[in-house]
């Protein structure tokens, strides 16, 4: 349920706050007053894509924030869980996008992507338009009419399962198939492979040190001539640092008996002079030890050509990768050895997954053809009561393969008119006859489970009178249980609302904005008169509202 929504900077919307109540909630205006926008933005909500042109001030960025009740979803835990985010109760769910039209998403503060956003929200608000009246012609829609009438979650959750462990069974048969399949060649060619990655004895850090080795060997006469320099420079010359430090060492100890700064001084030449003599002695050694070894130069590069070559040949980008490519077909082996029993027990298994899962597609299509004729009967009975008397339903039924909704091909046909038979939706029917119908099938749905908050754009277009005000009873019992926000343009619906909010545009300042205020008491009843009788005529109409009103609140 929708608590709270905050608009800044959207559209036409400066800045908009609404605290929203239960029941039904109706919506009037102009037309191009702002109501098409105040829907934009909670479809933003619910993951609708954006960019910068719906910004009110392209300088400043777009704020949409909605806090949820979602106590009413204890099945929404388990989405959250799945997308990582604290499942807490209120809801907030809050867009933001800035003048560059970049846009960011944010659940109970924890930042989403768009299709986690799409994923939630549209498990907390339903939208429903005469553009949405194409969906009625999807392969998926008579499905979830019937599993939601029939109450199916449990059973389809059932179906998913066993179909999820067939299609993982079916892909593992065909691996194994294929690697039976393909024989002794490809057999033969993955053992040549481990063996030759398995005869390299390949080891972690070796190309790094190989790769230093045959830098060194590589200069070794410029490293020998630089370190016989160095040997030189720190101790073999006269003029050698050691000899100098070594003076420099016996006058600091003559200066330290005369002062503490002195002896500081006579430490750290000290410790100079000992540190020094130590690398001295380092580099004395490895000058004479060291030599020129083109036996090991070639040892090395010849070693490092064979990595290098194995590394490009199996596409690794070090020598861990390597390992572990050597282990994978060490693992294949292993397989194609025992191949032939592996694929008859995949085959088995196969066998047993599929008899699971066409078991509990039966389990499935039963429950759905015992709920056909009675959703035909209730949305017949429905549309007789809003004006469509010779409305009539069937069902076009049909058995596939197992797909991941069962074994099930099912269409809702349907006529408005006598004598003609039903046909699917976009061959026959106009939008007001849509509208009738999407409605019923709403007001039939919100009976047998928690719908989230309803919002219907314009349901009433193409029809009026009597059959306006049945469609407004209807809308005030499918209200009793779900909050539902209707935006309409005819006073029989208008009176039904328990709130009633009217949308304006207010050209007082700089720039022109939509604004929302809530209308109560002789404002409310004034609104209604004018939607029947216009700014002329609405004086003379208000007291038949005022009655209209009092009558529907008894």
């Amino acid at each position: 349920m929708l608590r709270h929504l905050e608009v800044q900077n959207y559209a036409l919307i400066d800045q908009l706050d609404l605290h929203l109540a239960g029941g039904l909630t109706v919506i009037t205006g102009e037309t191009g007053a702002g109501k098409s926008i105040l829907l934009g933005a909670i479809s933003l909500l619910l993951g609708q894509r954006a960019d910068n042109k719906s910004l009110y001030d392209d300088q400043k960025k777009c704020v949409i924030e909605g806090t949820f009740s979602v106590a009413a979803y204890p099945h929404l835990k388990e989405i959250f869980e799945q997308e990582a985010i604290d499942f807490e109760d209120p809801c907030l769910i809050r867009r933001e996008i800035n003048p560059q039209g970049k846009s960011r998403c944010f659940i109970n503060d924890t930042p989403v992507t768009l299709e986690s956003m799409k994923r939630i929200g549209q498990e907390l608000v339903d939208i429903h338009s005469q553009q949405d009246n194409g969906w009625m012609g999807h392969p998926d829609f008579a499905l979830e009419l019937v599993d939601d009438f029939a109450q199916n979650q449990v059973v389809k959750l059932s179906y998913e399962k066993a179909y999820k462990a067939f299609q993982q069974a079916q892909q593992h048969q065909e691996q194994l198939a294929q690697k039976s399949k393909l024989g002794n060649q490809a057999l033969d060619f993955l053992q040549y492979q481990w063996e030759e990655l398995d005869k390299a004895h390949l080891e972690i850090g070796e190309y790094e040190h190989l790769s230093e080795q045959v830098q060194k060997l590589q200069n070794s006469e410029q490293i020998l001539e630089k370190l016989a320099q160095l040997a030189n420079y720190l101790s073999l010359s006269e003029s050698a640092a050691m000899e100098q430090i070594g003076q420099a060492r016996q006058l600091s100890q003559s200066l330290s008996k005369w002062g503490q700064t002195f002896e500081q001084w006579n430490q750290r030449i000290q410790s100079l002079w000992i540190e020094l003599k130590d690398l001295s002695v380092e580099v004395e050694g490895e000058a004479e030890s060291f030599q020129l070894d083109p036996v090991a130069l070639e040892k090395c590069q010849k070693r490092l050509d064979l990595l290098n070559r194995l590394l490009q040949k199996y596409q690794s980008k070090d020598i861990a990768n390597l390992i572990a490519t050597r282990d994978q077909f060490s693992e294949e082996l292993a397989q194609y050895e025992n191949v032939d029993q592996a694929l008859e027990e995949a085959n088995q298994a196969l066998v047993q997954a599929e008899n699971l899962a066409q078991e509990k597609a039966m389990e499935l299509h039963n429950s759905r053809m015992q709920s056909l004729d009675a959703i035909e009967e209730i949305l017949q009975a429905s549309l007789q009561q809003l004006g469509m008397p010779n409305a009539q339903m069937a069902w076009d039924t049909q058995s596939t393969k197992l797909t991941k909704t069962g074994q099930d091909k099912i269409q809702l046909l349907f006529s408005a008119n006598k004598g003609l038979a039903p046909k699917p939706f976009k061959q026959i029917a106009s939008g007001g006859e849509l509208s009738r119908l999407m409605l019923s099938i709403k007001h039939l749905l919100a009976q047998k489970r928690a719908l989230p908050t309803l919002i219907l754009d314009e349901i009433d277009t193409g029809v009026s009178g009597e059959i306006a005000i049945k469609m407004g009873q209807m809308l005030t019992q499918m209200s009793q249980k779900h909050q539902l926000i209707a935006i309409t343009h005819l006073p029989q619906i208008a009176v039904t609302g328990q709130t009633h909010w009217f949308v304006y545009k207010n050209h007082e300042g700089e720039k022109t904005v939509s604004s929302i205020k809530t209308l109560e008491g002789e404002d409310r009843i004034d609104e209604i008169a004018k939607m029947i009788g216009g700014q002329s005529g609405y004086l003379d109409l208000k007291e038949n509202v005022r009655k209209l009103m009092n009558a529907n609140l008894s």
